[in-house]
């Protein structure tokens, strides 16, 4: 069974070129499933025997976590898409004929609502005067995450030259290693510039290419950032936490409601599948119920 979990392994990640974060989840959902099936059913058990009892088997098995506590749909449905993926690996190498995951019924996941900024939050934070270079530099990202709609992941892996400036754009390398070009706005243009006249005083290597720097000259980390613009927030007088994703839904949620068709906001979100996009229609209509409801004169009569 390793075997094939193995080469399943090497195909996510040389040639679907999926993330470290992805591969590693996948990677323990195979291992809990090679150590329960043969635990239950012999270490020679073979993925060529594996038949609807097994499958059965393993659901019970994903339902509960290593301290035997039971796991919410959310993670059940996570580790049965990542056993149905390796089963259409199975399937294209000849291992088995159907995929096992289509005899038993997945559990409905809950799907959140994204946080978003108010437009006043938004303001308040980008129109937020910076008192030093950390926090000229915080401010930037701010701006330029919710100009772009960037992933943070995204964000520190800028170098200098990521930007142009003679087009307004920024050049992305998104999850898969697939480069994508985000327009950005004249405002976070003109942060980035600001900041890149006092960039040398975080002392960088020469050899140094991250756009942006952590007090020790080198490339900020995701965590880093996150822990900046939280920081940020409060001194600017926002009372909900901040994250570098709830400005990314901010910027989604805003072009919907500006008109952006959604294969547009995909496109420039970098998502793989419309699905993932659609979510923020959710919001959008939440905001056209307000709208309509604000608005509407028969809905003002008592």
């Amino acid at each position: 069974m390793k075997e094939l979990v193995d080469g399943f392994l090497d195909y996510i990640i040389y040639e679907k070129k999926l993330s470290d974060k992805t591969v590693d989840s996948y990677r323990r959902v195979l291992q809990k499933s090679v150590d329960a099936l043969s635990l239950e059913y012999g270490s020679n058990f073979k993925w060529e025997q594996f038949e609807e009892e097994h499958m059965r088997y393993l659901q019970k098995e994903f339902n509960f976590g290593t301290d035997d506590e039971r796991l919410n749909n959310n993670s059940v449905a996570h580790d049965l898409y990542a056993l149905s993926s390796f089963f259409r690996f199975l399937i294209k190498r000849g291992v088995l004929k159907d995929n096992p995951t289509k005899l038993i019924k997945v559990p409905k996941v809950k799907r959140l609502l994204p946080d978003t900024l108010t437009l006043n939050e938004l303001n308040t934070l980008l129109d937020y005067a910076p008192k030093d270079l950390k926090e000229l530099r915080d401010n930037t990202i701010a701006e330029l995450l919710f100009s772009s709609g960037l992933r943070v992941s995204e964000l520190v892996a800028l170098d200098l030259n990521s930007i142009d400036f003679t087009t307004n754009e920024v050049r992305v390398l998104g999850k898969g290693s697939k480069e994508r070009v985000v327009p950005v706005t004249k405002i976070a243009i003109s942060k980035i510039k600001r900041y890149l006249e006092l960039r040398h005083e975080f002392n960088p290597d020469l050899e140094e290419k991250a756009l942006f720097l952590n007090r020790f000259g080198r490339r900020l980390t995701s965590r880093a950032v996150q822990q900046n613009l939280d920081e940020l927030a409060k001194k600017s007088g926002i009372m909900t936490h901040l994250n570098p994703h709830k400005l990314r839904h901010s910027f989604a949620t805003g072009l919907l409601q500006g008109g952006a068709d959604l294969r547009s906001v995909q496109e420039m979100l970098g998502h793989s599948s419309l699905a993932a996009t659609q979510i923020y229609t959710h919001l959008n209509f939440e905001y056209l119920k307000k709208v309509y409801l604000d608005a509407h004169p028969l809905n003002k009569k008592d």
